[in-house]
């Protein structure tokens, strides 16, 4: 299964669209009118580990009473007027439909929100500090109807209820933001497959440079283990799945691990295993030119200059390893 590049890597706003809700309830509440539930709602959710793709019908719970853990969406259950509140003249009274979602709480609290041209994630926060004139709340947004106890007053209001508890098979969303960390913690820093490979490019070109007088064929073994790691980034992420990359998925056999977990934790060993391959290159660089100086500083020891030759090995060594998916325990 090729895993989608936007799924895997970014770590910016992700775009949930609709047909990929396994709950047809959220998809009713995620479209068809302008208070429905936007991006910018499940974006906020995914850092607290609600993973919205993965709700199912059954894992949410419609009940009258709001609860005081978890989510909870306040929709009206019936046609009602909500009257205008204070003395500010553009207010009017408002007639909402059955089904209208007025506003979204989490453990018992509204969700006020704001974002700026600055930001491309919202931040969740208090309205009453400053700048609260640019805050706002998830669904209707009318004033004097964001409130616990106002939406609590509504005629006929009904909450659907998401419960956030770490061992519901939806949350996770805070693991998979760790594994794209992870992906980006070591000098392979990739987007894409393109910039994996120009960058596995440098750093083998950079690997060779140097190198001379190679009875282990080092040079071969470190051309080899790029173009196998190439080629599963390919696979992975590059829209051409193959036999290799497939492997390696089924190798996360964690019964707790969906398939988008799987490409992430699969690309973190890539980029780990890699990062330490090129540590071994390095040091056998290092050790051929520590061995040529010794070489001219004493050319009657017939025991110097060997020291590069012992890189060299485990070099053969670990792209053995590699190139048999074995990114991990080698060092």
């Amino acid at each position: 299964m090729m895993i989608k590049l936007t799924d895997i890597i970014s770590e910016s706003k992700v775009s949930y669209l609709t047909e990929n809700f396994k709950s047809s309830i959220l998809r009713k509440l995620s479209m068809g009118n302008n208070n429905s539930l936007d991006r910018d709602l499940y974006t906020y959710l995914a850092k607290q580990g609600l993973r919205a793709s993965e709700i199912e019908d059954n894992h949410i719970e419609k009940v009258t009473k709001l609860p005081r853990k978890g989510v909870a969406i306040a929709v009206t259950s019936k046609p009602v007027t909500l009257r205008a509140k204070g003395n500010r003249y553009w207010e009017r009274d408002v007639e909402l439909e059955k089904g209208t979602i007025v506003t979204v709480f989490k453990d018992g609290k509204t969700l006020w929100y704001t974002k700026s041209w600055r930001n491309k994630d919202i931040s969740v926060g208090n309205p009453t500090s400053w700048g609260s004139e640019d805050y706002k709340t998830f669904g209707l947004n009318k004033y004097g109807w964001q409130s616990p106890k106002a939406v609590r007053g509504i005629s006929g209001i009904q909450y659907y209820h998401i419960k956030l508890e770490e061992d519901l098979p939806f949350m996770g969303g805070d693991k998979i933001r760790k594994l794209r960390q992870d992906i980006q913690a070591g000098s392979f820093k990739f987007r894409d497959d393109k910039s994996f490979k120009d960058e596995n490019k440098r750093r083998y070109e950079d690997a060779i440079r140097d190198l001379y007088n190679d009875p282990e064929k080092v040079q071969a073994k470190i051309k080899k283990t790029k173009d196998y790691s190439d080629k599963l980034i390919q696979g992975l992420i590059g829209g051409k799945p193959n036999a290799e990359s497939k492997k390696l998925m089924s190798q996360q056999n964690s019964k707790d691990m969906t398939d988008e977990m799987k490409a992430m934790a699969v690309l973190r060993d890539i980029a780990d295993g890699m990062d330490r391959f090129y540590d071994k290159v390095r040091y056998y660089q290092q050790a051929l030119e520590q061995d040529e100086r010794d070489k001219e500083k004493y050319p009657d020891n017939q025991y110097m200059g060997k020291e590069a030759s012992k890189y060299g090995k485990e070099i053969a060594a670990v792209s053995n390893l590699i190139i048999q998916g074995k990114f991990r325990g080698y060092f």
